[in-house]
C-alpha cells in the first residue's frame, strides 16, 4: 500500500487537507449568528471530518482534545461521558440539529452510542446556557450538526485494527432535481480482548480484558430540499448496539459477564424561511431510547439482574430572528413531551415541558473606533413534575481598538438542571419532591485572531460555576438510598488555547487547563473544600498535522494529571500521557478517490486508567480505506 501511495503521488494533483479552521459564524453562544471573536463566551468548533482524517475514531477521542473538556472513559466500547469545566456528566446539554438527546432516564449521553460517521461538526459553548437552551446547560452545550454532503457520490469505507476491530460503511449521496438525498449504513465491531497490567498495590499481573466485545449498527437518512428563500431538511438516524459491559477489575482472575443492549432512534424536520429582515425557523424532533442491562448470577443460585428502560421524547420548536446592522434579536417557544417506562419504575411516567426565550445582540461604536457587542438573553421553562425556572444572562464582547485584533469578553447568568426520571421515580427510592439543581455562572476571557500571514487564534479564559441544590444519593432508611438536594460545589479555573494554520500545509493546536471543583456542602465534613473524585486539576494537549501534497501526517499528545478516587482526597490515580500518530492520503483518480489512513494509538504503551479499576488498552493499530466513486 505504501508503494502504491508513493507511486500515485507522482501522478495526482495536490489536495492539502484543511484542519483546525475557525468557523466564520457560530450560533450556540447567542442563538444569533456571530463570529467566534465577537462571541460573549468561549466557543470550540471541531470539524469531525477533518479530525477523522487525523485518526480520531470516535466522539470521545475528539472531545478529549477540546478546551476545558474531560472525558470519563470506562474503556473501549464502554460508557464514556463528558465533564465541562468540572461539572457533572448530566450537567452538560447535548443536542443534534437542535434536538436535545440527554437521557430522560439519567440525564447522561453515552458518547460511545453517537456514531461520528453521521456528524459533520461539533460546536461547544462553554459556560452556563440555560438562558438560551433551558435545562442541563450548566457546564455548557455540545451542539452536534449532522453531516452535509454536497457532491453526488457513492462511497464505501472499510477498517480493521487491533483486538478484532472491524468497520464497514456504505453511503450514497444523490440529487433528485433540487432535492439532495443521503443514505448511509455502518457496522462496527471488536472483541476488545486487549492486554493490560493489573496491580493490587503490591504486585503487578499481566491480564487480558474479557467480556468487552461489541457490535454496533447505525443507519442514516438525510433529505435536503432547498428553496429560493427557504430550506427544509429531514434527518432520521437509527442505532443498535450489543456490548459486553464488564465491571471493575478487582483481581487477577476477574471475568466480566454483564451485557447491555442499546437502541437509539432520532428524527428531526427543520424548516427555515427568509422573510425580509426576518428568519423563521421551525422544527420537530423525536427521540426514542432503549436500554437493557443483563447481569448473570456471580455464583450459582445468585441474584440475576435483567433491567430495561424505554424513553421517548417529542420536541417542537419555533423561533423568529431579526437582523440589522445595529441590532439582532431572536424570540421563540419550544416544548417537550417525555414518556418513560422501566423495570425500575412503577408504571409509565410522563413529563411535559414548555419554554419561551428571547436573546439579542446590540452593537455599539465606542471611542477610538472600538466595537461593543452586548448580549442579553432570558428564558423561562415550566415542567409538569417540579414547576418553573427563570434564567437570565448578560454577555459582553469589546474590541477596544478596531485595528488591533484583540477582543475582551465576559458573561454572567444562571442555569439549572432538571431532575431525571431515576431521581424522581426510581422504585422505592425516588424523590418526587426533589428540586432542580441551580448555578451561577461567571466567565471572562480575551481572544486574539490573525489571518495573515498565518491563520492564528489564541485565547485565555477564567470561569466560576457556583452550583447549589446539587442532587446526590444519600442513605435514607435501612439499605435504601434516596436522592436529595444537598450538594454545593464551586468550580473555577483557567483555560488557554491556541491554534494556527499555515497555507493549508501546517496546522497546530494546543490547549492547557487548570481547574478545581470542590465540595462546599458541609463545613464540618471531612470532604469540605476537597476536589471531587475522578476530576483532574490539569490537562494539556497538542495536535500537529502537516499536509505535503496529497498526504497528511499527524501527532496528538494528551496529558491528564492525577485524579482523586476518594472524597477525602487521600488516594489518587496517577496522571498519564498518551501519544497517537496517523498517516493518510487523499488520492484523486479519474472516477474515484482513495483515502487510506493508518493510525497508532498509545504509541508508548502507557499503562493507565481514566476511572479506577477500568483498564485502558496499550498500543493499538487501525487501518482504514475509503473509496468514493464520483458522479
Amino acid at each position: 500500500m505504501l508503494a502504491l501511495v508513493l507511486t500515485l503521488l507522482l501522478h495526482t494533483t495536490a489536495d492539502s487537507l484543511k484542519v483546525f479552521r475557525a468557523p466564520e459564524v457560530v450560533v450556540t453562544s447567542s442563538r444569533n449568528p456571530v463570529s467566534p471573536q465577537d462571541s460573549p463566551s468561549k466557543i470550540v468548533d471541531l470539524d469531525v471530518k477533518q479530525l477523522s482524517s487525523l485518526g480520531f475514531a470516535n466522539l470521545g477521542s475528539i472531545l478529549s482534545y477540546g478546551d476545558g473538556l474531560y472525558v470519563k472513559d470506562y474503556g473501549p466500547s464502554q460508557l464514556s461521558t463528558i465533564s465541562i469545566r468540572g461539572t457533572g456528566d448530566e450537567q452538560t446539554l447535548f443536542m443534534i440539529d437542535g434536538v436535545r438527546i440527554n437521557s430522560v432516564q439519567n440525564g447522561v449521553v453515552d458518547l460511545f452510542l453517537v456514531p461520528i460517521s453521521e456528524i459533520g461538526n461539533v460546536e461547544i459553548s462553554e459556560g452556563g446556557s440555560s438562558s438560551l437552551y433551558g435545562a442541563d446547560a450548566m457546564g455548557g452545550v455540545v451542539s452536534l450538526k449532522t453531516r452535509s454532503d454536497k457532491s453526488p457520490h457513492v462511497g464505501i469505507s472499510l477498517g480493521a485494527g487491533s483486538y478484532g476491530y472491524q468497520r464497514s460503511r456504505a453511503s450514497v449521496n444523490e440529487r433528485l432535481g433540487r432535492v439532495t438525498v443521503t443514505i448511509m449504513a455502518e457496522r462496527t465491531r471488536a472483541t476488545n480482548d486487549f492486554r493490560f497490567n493489573f496491580s493490587n498495590g503490591l504486585n503487578s499481573y499481566p491480564m487480558v480484558r474479557t467480556g468487552a466485545d461489541f457490535l454496533r449498527d447505525n443507519e442514516f437518512l438525510q433529505v435536503v430540499i432547498p428553496g429560493k428563500e427557504s430550506s427544509t431538511s429531514i434527518v432520521a438516524s437509527n442505532m443498535t448496539a450489543n456490548r459486553g459491559t464488564p465491571g471493575p477489575v478487582t483481581g487477577p482472575f476477574y471475568i466480566g459477564t454483564e451485557r447491555e443492549y442499546d437502541g437509539d432512534f432520532f428524527s428531526v424536520v427543520n424548516h427555515k424561511e427568509e422573510l425580509g429582515h426576518f428568519l423563521l425557523s421551525a422544527s420537530g424532533g423525536f427521540t426514542y431510547g432503549y436500554l437493557r442491562y443483563v447481569q448473570p448470577p456471580v455464583v450459582p443460585g445468585g441474584y440475576f439482574i435483567d433491567d430495561f428502560y424505554k424513553m421517548l421524547s417529542f420536541q417542537p420548536n419555533v423561533q423568529l430572528s431579526y437582523s440589522s446592522t445595529a441590532f439582532e434579536a431572536t424570540v421563540g417557544i419550544d416544548g417537550e413531551q417525555d414518556r418513560g417506562t422501566s423495570s425500575e419504575m412503577s408504571g409509565t411516567k410522563n413529563r411535559t415541558r414548555a419554554g419561551a426565550f428571547a436573546s439579542g445582540v446590540i452593537n455599539f461604536k465606542g471611542p477610538y473606533s472600538s466595537e461593543i457587542h452586548l448580549f442579553p438573553s432570558a428564558r423561562t421553562d415550566w415542567y409538569s413534575d417540579f414547576g418553573s425556572s427563570f434564567n437570565p444572562k448578560l454577555g459582553l464582547n469589546v474590541r477596544p481598538v478596531k485595528a488591533i485584533p484583540v477582543n475582551l469578553r465576559a458573561s454572567v447568568g444562571t442555569s439549572f438542571r432538571a431532575p431525571t426520571f431515576n431521581e424522581l421515580y426510581y422504585a422505592g427510592a425516588g424523590n418526587p419532591s426533589i428540586k432542580p439543581e441551580r448555578s451561577m455562572n461567571y466567565d471572562a476571557g480575551v481572544i486574539f485572531s490573525l489571518h495573515e500571514p498565518v491563520d492564528l487564534q489564541a485565547d485565555a479564559d477564567y470561569y466560576v460555576i457556583d452550583i447549589r441544590d446539587g442532587i446526590v444519593w444519600q442513605p435514607s432508611t435501612g439499605i435504601i438510598w434516596r436522592p436529595v438536594n444537598y450538594q454545593k460545589t464551586l468550580s473555577q479555573g483557567v483555560e488557554l488555547s491556541a491554534q494556527a494554520n499555515y497555507r493549508d500545509f501546517l496546522a497546530l493546536r494546543g490547549t492547557y487547563s487548570f481547574g478545581r471543583t470542590v465540595d462546599l456542602s458541609d463545613p464540618h465534613s471531612p470532604t469540605y473544600d476537597k476536589q471531587l473524585i475522578y476530576l483532574p486539576e490539569e490537562q494539556a494537549s497538542v495536535v500537529a498535522a502537516v499536509s505535503p501534497w496529497i498526504t497528511t501526517f499527524s501527532a496528538a499528545l494528551r496529558y491528564v494529571s492525577f485524579r482523586y478516587v476518594t472524597v477525602q482526597n487521600d488516594e489518587f490515580l496517577p496522571g498519564f500521557t498518551t501519544v497517537d500518530l496517523s498517516a493518510g492520503a487523499r488520492i484523486h483518480l479519474p472516477r474515484f478517490d482513495l483515502t487510506p489512513l493508518i493510525s497508532v494509538k498509545n504509541l508508548f504503551n502507557e499503562n493507565y486508567q481514566v476511572i479506577p479499576q477500568y483498564p485502558m488498552p496499550l498500543r493499538t493499530f487501525h487501518f482504514d480505506l475509503g473509496i468514493q466513486f464520483n458522479q
